[in-house]
């Protein structure tokens, strides 16, 4: 898949009452497994009346998350999303950037958002699950940041995206009709320290690819059917590689950029044209994500992850549909209080509900 890369130019929105620095959205409930949203966070997104575009970095600890993004936003770690080069993970929950970016002519406006690693020290798989849950709903464009290479255990992690994609979106229906949640794109970066060999997009087709199972595991089973249902979605399998910014990574938040490798800067701004370019408008519920709606969803999306020890994405996919008939319902029932009084004849009553009434 060859990616058309258009001219990146973004200008910064200035959102009142916030500055240029990371802001918490989701953060964990300390001793469980469990997440709470952030009032902060919360608060800048309700600030914020037009569409937005949630571009959602997420990958194992101590990949270069964090860094990768501060990159995009060309800002230094001292005030981007914070970096670290310990054991412990420097990002808790889930972060959003202050100041949204917005391309020339305003036709996009993109939210940064950083996510605290997997496997990070003493987080249990659960957590990992909601952490990861949250990403996929909410963005716009998903990147998968890795290093070096794809490895089956990456490929395990995006179970949550097969099972969201399949109960959210039917991919054997072409028509456009409103669901819950579309997903977004996944952008597969692969930080690597050679760029011999197998293209980053042939790393990803292959990664996609079933392997043989002749004993029937259920584990390679499983595998290979987040591997088939991702490589249907042609927009999910887009590739990038970039190269190691310097050798000693200790030091990259002291560097200029003159002291960065060239590969690394070029390929850098290439990826900040491809994220512009992939990140779309967000759709949920049938309308543009805002960042009021947003605010919503998230607070939705927490309570409903929360509800049962172990996540499930049918049990997240219940909890959407329960509040999307509760909200048809109330909708249903204001109209009819509003057009009719009872007792009224059938005629009259079926001209209230037809409008309320979808028909396949």
């Amino acid at each position: 898949m060859i990616a058309v890369i258009a001219f990146w130019t973004c200008l910064l929105v200035s959102v009142e009452g916030f500055d240029a620095r990371p802001y918490a959205l989701v953060n964990p409930v300390a001793g469980t497994s469990h997440l709470k949203v952030a009032e902060e966070g919360i608060a800048l997104l309700n600030s914020i009346d037009g569409p937005v575009s949630p571009v959602v970095v997420i990958g194992p600890y101590r990949s270069g998350k964090s860094f990768s993004l501060n990159q995009l936003l060309g800002v230094p770690c001292n005030v981007g999303f914070g970096v670290g080069h310990t054991r412990e993970t420097e990002t808790k929950g889930i972060w959003v950037w202050g100041q949204p970016q917005a391309s020339e002519g305003g036709g996009k406006t993109l939210l940064y958002v950083d996510t605290e690693g997997f496997e990070s020290t003493g987080r249990s798989n659960s957590y990992d699950d909601r952490v990861f849950a949250v990403a996929t709903v909410m963005s716009s464009l998903l990147i998968y940041n890795l290093p070096e290479t794809i490895r089956g255990s990456d490929v395990s992690k995006l179970s949550f995206v097969v099972e969201l994609a399949e109960g959210f979106y039917d991919h054997t229906n072409k028509s456009s009709v409103a669901v819950p949640v579309e997903p977004g794109s996944m952008l597969w970066v692969i930080q690597r320290d050679f760029l011999q060999g197998k293209s980053v997009q042939q790393l990803v087709a292959d990664a996609l690819a079933p392997v043989p199972n002749p004993h029937k595991d259920k584990a390679i089973a499983d595998t290979n059917h987040i591997r088939a249902s991702l490589a249907s979605i042609a927009r999910n399998s887009t590739g990038f590689s970039l190269p190691q910014p310097h050798l000693d990574r200790t030091k990259l938040c002291d560097l200029a950029d003159s002291q960065l490798e060239p590969s690394y800067v070029a390929q850098r701004d290439a990826l900040k044209r491809l994220v512009l370019q992939q990140a779309a408008q967000k759709i949920v519920g049938g309308e543009v994500l805002t960042g009021k709606r947003l605010a919503a969803l998230l607070q939705s999306l927490v309570t409903a992850l929360n509800a049962k020890d172990i996540p499930t994405g049918a049990g997240l996919i219940d909890s959407f549909n329960r509040e999307a008939v509760s909200k048809a319902l109330a909708a249903f029932s204001a109209a009819l209080d509003r057009a009719v009084q009872l007792p009224v004849d059938e005629p009259v009553l079926d001209q209230v509900r037809s409008p309320h009434i979808k028909t396949d």
